[in-house]
């Protein structure tokens, strides 16, 4: 019954989206869904080398999987976009505020409702992987938005030291 309310809060955070202007969701839908396919990737690839562990049957464990990937990842991803891109050190302080949240709270409810269990993945392991791929998704919002914009030339000199 936990695991069905922890599936079901997370699938629910989609009802979020009727807050954000329809011209936000066209301009950062490429990268959400980037955003998702990369955690899809690194969510299996963890799995294959035993990083962490989700509890059940397989088709137990597809469902948890999938209510956290395409629960509030994506829905997360779009609202940050929303609210500070352009603003790059505001958008690195609010990922690295979502990232602790996440490791700090969630993780360990996640892994006392035997939802997922990180095994040779840590929670500040998680915190840093997090941060490097969400500078590497605003990189990519940035060439997809504005391929030689000032944002662009500015991300390069500072971020990537180029």
């Amino acid at each position: 019954m936990l695991t069905f309310i922890i599936r079901l809060s997370m699938l629910m955070s989609w009802s979020t989206i009727f807050f954000v202007p329809k011209k936000s969701i066209k301009k950062y839908m490429p990268v959400t869904i980037l955003t998702s396919l990369i955690t899809v990737t690194v969510t299996f690839v963890g799995i294959h080398y035993r990083f962490w562990a989700v509890k059940g049957s397989e088709r137990k464990r597809l469902w948890n999987l999938l209510s956290i990937i395409l629960g509030p990842f994506p829905v997360g991803c779009l609202w940050i976009f929303h609210l500070t891109f352009g603003k790059f050190k505001l958008y690195l302080l609010a990922n690295l505020i979502n990232n602790l949240i996440y490791a700090i709270g969630i993780i360990p409810f996640l892994e006392k409702a035997n939802f997922i269990k990180y095994v040779k993945f840590s929670r500040i392991h998680h915190v840093i992987v997090a941060m490097i791929y969400s500078t590497i998704i605003y990189g990519y919002q940035l060439i997809y938005t504005k391929p030689n914009s000032k944002y662009l030339r500015l991300f390069i000199k500072k971020v990537l030291k180029l």
